[in-house]
């Protein structure tokens, strides 16, 4: 239903245009929006629609709502690409089986019940209540949910999406303005990262972290089981599955390890400045491609990013420009060829290692020269091991905290 609702408009959209360019054959013509719908008139259409169709009139009207605003997403967006420049992407009609997110909007109070409530005496699972959808049950885990509704959250989406090994529940929450009294601060123990592949992360104190390797033994077991197994046969839908499972296993164990790798960072250090790569302009080259898309720059960056927000740290993102081939003890600049891993100043004599020099000045440009880096006397990257349950860090002898990222992820069941 959610997808016919999705096609029907793109097709009303789309045959107002053909219309229009009938009328108006000229080249120089632009589309006026005066003719396109917005979201609020594709919701008075919908008001109509759900008197003449019964299964409509029987569900929660956010249900609908949630899809108008998807499609009304998806134009935006597309007019956006269009005026950027770049590759426009025209909206394309969803086939039912592909559609797996069902979108609430605006959602009621009354649809979320807490454990051991009146309208829910369970003691520990939450349940989610709306009309025309079965009754679904869902487990907190660390109260998240329940810590942020009681610090004055309130719940403006829902989304019940359908992955390949759970039906999960996302909640959207608008929390209120908060003072954290810190911006005006400056940090007093910034760092500056570095991205790379001898190490994933190289900080500006001399902490390394372990370059990523992702484990795919099982995702290419099952690959090979299904292009053995019969086409169009009742075995490879199960086998297919199987691999898309694979697939989401290994993405979630990989974004829980991002998670704990962010929160050390952040309870480390007050101020985090990174290189902003073109990661998909890198990922075009042939010759590292595969082993850069496994150190995960960009969904680290953004975790990073999300974490250091909410915990009122600042952080910046650095042009990484001259990052490496500039001393970052006098400022001369220098040729680097990316086979040389050791830096060695030709005007003052600096040696310390490419990546560490590059860390230094991309937090010396954030936050000022002198920002988490050390002396080159102090200077000893070392690559730590820590336990992947805890969240502290070992501390060197200057007093900077060292994390790293595990060696081996170990799979953790996601929270909602």
């Amino acid at each position: 239903m959610s997808a016919e609702l999705y096609n029907a408009c793109l097709e009303s959209w789309r045959g107002t245009y053909r219309w229009w360019r009938e009328h108006h054959p000229g080249p120089d013509e632009r589309f006026p929006r005066d003719l396109q719908m917005s979201r609020y008139d594709l919701m008075k259409e919908f008001t109509g629609v759900r008197k003449d169709r019964l299964e409509w009139e029987r569900l929660a009207v956010q249900v609908g709502r949630g899809v108008l605003c998807r499609f009304d997403r998806t134009v935006r967006s597309f007019y956006q690409r269009c005026e950027q420049g770049g590759n426009p992407g025209y909206p394309r009609f969803k086939p039912s089986r592909r559609w797996r997110t069902i979108e609430i909007p605006d959602a009621a109070p009354s649809m979320l019940s807490a454990p051991e409530t009146p309208r829910n005496h369970r003691a520990k699972w939450w349940k989610l209540q709306v009309k025309g959808l079965p009754r679904l049950r869902f487990r907190d885990k660390g109260r998240r949910l329940a810590t942020a509704l009681e610090g004055g959250g309130k719940a403006v989406m829902l989304r019940i999406v359908r992955t390949p090994l759970r039906t999960e529940l996302q909640v959207v929450i608008r929390h209120p303005d908060r003072d954290t009294g810190s911006e005006s601060l400056e940090p007093s123990n910034p760092v500056g990262v570095d991205k790379g592949l001898s190490y994933r992360l190289t900080l500006s104190d001399g902490t390394v972290v372990a370059a990523r390797v992702a484990d795919m033994s099982r995702i290419k077991r099952a690959q090979g089981r299904l292009s053995r197994s019969k086409k169009r046969s009742r075995s490879r839908r199960k086998k297919a599955l199987a691999v898309a499972k694979a697939h989401r296993r290994e993405q979630e164990r990989a974004t829980q390890a991002d998670f704990r790798l962010a929160h050390r960072l952040v309870s480390a250090y007050d101020g985090i400045a990174v290189e902003d790569l073109n990661v998909a302009g890198l990922l075009r080259t042939k010759r590292f491609s595969r082993k850069m898309s496994e150190q995960r720059w960009a969904a680290l960056s953004r975790i990073l990013e999300h974490k250091a927000e909410k915990a009122g740290v600042p952080f910046v993102r650095v042009n990484p420009k001259n990052t490496t081939t500039d001393c970052s003890q006098c400022g001369h600049r220098q040729t680097m060829p990316l086979s040389q891993r050791t830096f060695h100043c030709q005007a003052c004599g600096l040696c310390l290692g490419r990546d560490h020099n590059a860390a230094i000045n991309i937090g010396a440009r954030a936050f000022g020269p002198g920002s988490g880096g050390t002396t080159p006397d102090a200077m000893r990257p070392t690559n730590l091991r820590c336990n992947t349950d805890t969240a502290s860090g070992r501390r060197s002898a200057n007093g900077h905290r060292r994390t790293v990222s595990p060696s081996v992820d170990k799979p953790v069941n996601p929270g909602i």
